[in-house]
C-alpha cells in the first residue's frame, strides 16, 4: 500500500535531518526531525513547535443531537464548551473503558469537529442511534497544523497573523 503524504509534506521532509519515517494513519510521517529529541522537546516545553497533524481522524458531527451523542461518549460536558474552543478529552465505552481521545472544537451549537490518532467512525455510529444526528469522515479533506508551546503567540505574530481575538486553546481556520 502506497503511504500518502501530507500537503506539508514536501516542507518538512527537506528539514527532516534524521529521516525518521514512521507510518501514521496512512500517511507517512517524520518521527523527528533531528538525530536527537532533546532540541525538539526543549522547543515544546521553551518556545514553540509546529507539528503536521494531518494524519488524525477528524471528523464532523452535525445536527440537533450533536452536543447529545459528544455528551454520550466523552467524559467532559460538552455544553461547556464555548464557540472555536478546543477541548482535550478521552472517551470511553460502556463500561468506562477508555477507548481513545483527542480534541473536540465547537464551530456552532450543532457543529463539531472530533479529532483522533485511531479510527473512531464505525463506534460514533453505533452510538449516534435514534439521534438525529450526521457524522462525516472528513480526514482526508483537512489538513491540519498544531503550534504548541509558550511562545506559540509570538511565531504566530512574527508570521504576520492577526492573534489578538486567538485565545488559548482556541481554534481559527486559514487557507494555504
Amino acid at each position: 500500500m502506497l503511504l500518502k503524504r501530507t500537503p506539508f509534506h514536501s516542507r518538512t521532509s527537506a528539514l527532516s535531518q534524521s529521516q525518521a519515517w514512521r507510518r501514521w494513519a496512512g500517511y507517512v510521517a517524520a518521527s523527528s526531525y533531528e538525530m536527537s529529541h532533546d532540541r525538539e522537546y526543549a522547543a515544546i516545553r521553551n518556545s514553540a513547535a509546529l507539528f503536521d497533524v494531518s494524519p488524525l481522524y477528524k471528523y464532523h458531527i452535525t445536527g440537533r443531537d450533536a452536543a447529545a451523542l459528544l455528551n454520550r461518549v466523552i467524559t467532559r460536558d460538552i455544553e461547556k464548551c464555548k464557540l472555536n474552543q478546543v477541548i482535550y478529552t478521552p472517551w470511553c465505552d460502556a463500561d468506562g473503558k477508555v477507548m481513545d481521545d483527542g480534541t473536540v472544537t465547537r464551530f456552532r451549537d450543532d457543529f463539531f469537529r472530533l479529532t483522533s490518532a485511531e479510527p473512531n467512525l464505525r463506534w460514533l455510529h453505533m452510538n449516534a442511534v435514534k439521534l438525529d444526528v450526521q457524522i462525516e469522515d472528513v480526514s482526508d479533506q483537512i489538513a491540519a497544523l498544531s503550534l504548541q508551546g509558550p511562545e506559540s503567540r509570538e511565531v504566530l505574530k512574527a508570521a504576520g497573523g492577526d492573534v489578538a481575538e486567538l485565545k488559548y486553546f482556541h481554534a481559527t481556520q486559514t487557507a494555504l
